[in-house]
């Protein structure tokens, strides 16, 4: 077996049969763009819709990889968009079929003696990068017409990212949920070889095939999973969009490929060069590789959708894009714990409909609604030990807050003293204070860590009792009374600058050494 990719099995019949019930239908006509090429040459481009709204920010969350995928295919949550939008949804184009010899020989000049609707093998990504070029002069010269535009700036040609490649093979947002995060996007009662290429006398035979010939995926692409396996514009990353960047990502199985290892979520690196030091290094090149295309659009087309980008990102980042990957990459730990037990509870909700469709029987309802109930009760139980932690934390911060600022104010009486014994003393506190801001800065990535509105009501909870603590003193018969009331209100004053640069660092995750050295002096 390839062990350039994780072979990744198909689930076991019984709940998979019960879960991938999928009804899917082949995009419309409307959704197909055609644009014509050099040499009586078409191409064609499907609309890869993306639910979430039409907004500048909007786009889809789903999961890339396999849960039971190991470092290759690791499950990672990731967000889709599209170049382009309608009344209802952004969206990008992706190419119905695999580009041909035909068309890479028609728009490259290159000539070629292979099949012309064979999709075309044997280059490297760079030549796949000229091609694209290539194609978009030549769009931008005899189709400006018909080229989709975000505002009135023209889409362009590129390879797919690997988001957009696995989103549309997984059948984007024409299938159930449950179907989507299948295996493939294809119905359990229909055999693969009606779909897909792969290796063995029942599919491929081990040779290439013309594109097309098959059965569309559900939105209406051929040969997304077999047939050539396709380049990407995505570095090889082992968690798609973190860690250190290799190659490039390359998608999908091709006619060697086994059919169990047929699946939307194959994914291999392949080098940009191949060879070694005594031979050599040449450009990457395979006959099983190949490439289809996107059309999609800048970002910041113009000032239009600069200034629209500006107005509504708080909104955005405060709103539905606090729920986000990226977001929540620098969120506190209970939000990720919630998004995650709402997305389980989403799934359980799914797998429950369509049990529940197949016959569900009432052993496997109650076990289902027991997960449910288990997973709300672990919500609560961290929620509780979120608010706990957070009171601990802020009187460690409202502390150290304290320390830092008796210590900075010592510095500056002795900091330019001209006796060694002070100059001594001076080191000491510039030491402390050191020590004493890394410290402080480690506190604040705790607390951040935990429900914002938890450590917020664990500073007004704090700020009471250093109140309630005052007023007994004041009320009390102690002799040094004045000098334990004067270091409480000291200490009060603390929890209101320690409660601003916990707000500080949450919004902006900078620690702020000037700033706080400014409020402690005061």
């Amino acid at each position: 077996m390839n062990n350039n990719f994780f072979p990744i099995k198909k689930l076991c019949a019984g709940l998979a049969g019960l879960v991938l019930a999928a009804g899917a239908c082949a995009a419309g006509n409307d959704d197909v763009l055609v644009l014509n090429g050099p040499d009586n040459t078409r191409f064609e481009f499907v609309k890869v819709k993306v639910s979430g709204g039409n907004g500048p920010y909007a786009g889809q969350t789903f999961t890339m990889g396999d849960p039971t995928g190991t470092f290759r295919t690791p499950p990672t949550a990731i967000v889709v968009g599209g170049g382009f939008a309608d009344n209802e949804n952004r969206y990008f184009y992706m190419g119905k079929f695999e580009v041909t010899e035909k068309q890479y020989s028609a728009v490259t000049g290159t000539p070629t003696d292979k099949d012309p609707q064979l999709p075309v093998t044997g280059i490297s990504w760079f030549d796949a990068q000229k091609f694209t070029d290539s194609l978009n002069r030549y769009f931008y010269e005899h189709e400006m017409q018909n080229m989709p535009k975000s505002g009135a700036y023209p889409g362009f040609v590129r390879l797919p990212t690997e988001e957009e490649w696995e989103f549309a093979a997984r059948g984007g947002s024409m299938v159930k949920a449950t179907t989507f995060d299948a295996d493939t996007p294809y119905d359990e009662n229909d055999e693969l070889t009606a779909y897909e290429w792969f290796a063995g006398p029942s599919s491929s035979h081990n040779k290439i095939q013309k594109v097309g010939k098959l059965k569309p995926n559900p939105l209406g692409l051929h040969d997304m999973l077999g047939n050539v396996q396709e380049m990407t514009q995505s570095l090889y990353r082992v968690e798609y969009f973190q860690g250190r960047s290799g190659g490039f990502a390359a998608r999908g199985g091709h006619y060697l490929t086994e059919e169990d290892d047929l699946v939307s979520s194959r994914r291999t690196e392949e080098p940009f060069y191949l060879g070694n030091s005594e031979k050599g290094m040449k450009p990457n090149v395979k006959a099983t590789l190949g490439f289809r295309l996107v059309i999609s659009a800048p970002v910041m087309t113009d000032n239009k959708a600069i200034a629209e980008l500006e107005k509504n990102w708080e909104s955005y980042r405060r709103g539905v894009g606090s729920k986000t990957p990226a977001a929540l990459s620098v969120a506190d730990t209970a939000t990720k714990e919630e998004v995650s037990a709402n997305d389980a509870l989403s799934r359980l909700e799914r797998i429950g409909k369509a049990l529940e469709d197949a016959g569900l029987k009432d052993s496997l309802r109650k076990d289902l609604e027991g997960t449910r109930s288990a997973l709300l009760d672990m919500v609560k139980v961290r929620r509780k030990a979120d608010e706990d932690s957070a009171r601990v934390w802020v009187k460690i911060a409202c502390e150290r807050g304290m320390y830092l600022s008796r210590n900075l104010k010592a510095y500056e009486i002795v900091k330019d003293a001209p006796t060694e014994k002070l100059k001594k003393r001076a080191e000491e506190f510039e030491y402390n204070l050191e020590s004493g801001f890394e410290n402080y800065g480690e506190i604040m990535k705790e607390l951040i860590k935990l429900p914002d509105d938890a450590v917020i009501s664990g500073f007004e909870k704090f700020k009471e009792m250093l109140d309630k603590d005052i007023q007994t003193e004041k009320n009390g018969s102690k002799s040094n009374r004045e000098q334990i009331v004067k270091d409480l209100e000291q200490q009060a004053q603390m929890v209101d600058l320690t409660r601003k640069h916990y707000i500080k660092y949450r919004e902006q995750k900078r620690l702020d050494v000037p700033l706080w050295k400014d409020d402690y002096l005061k």
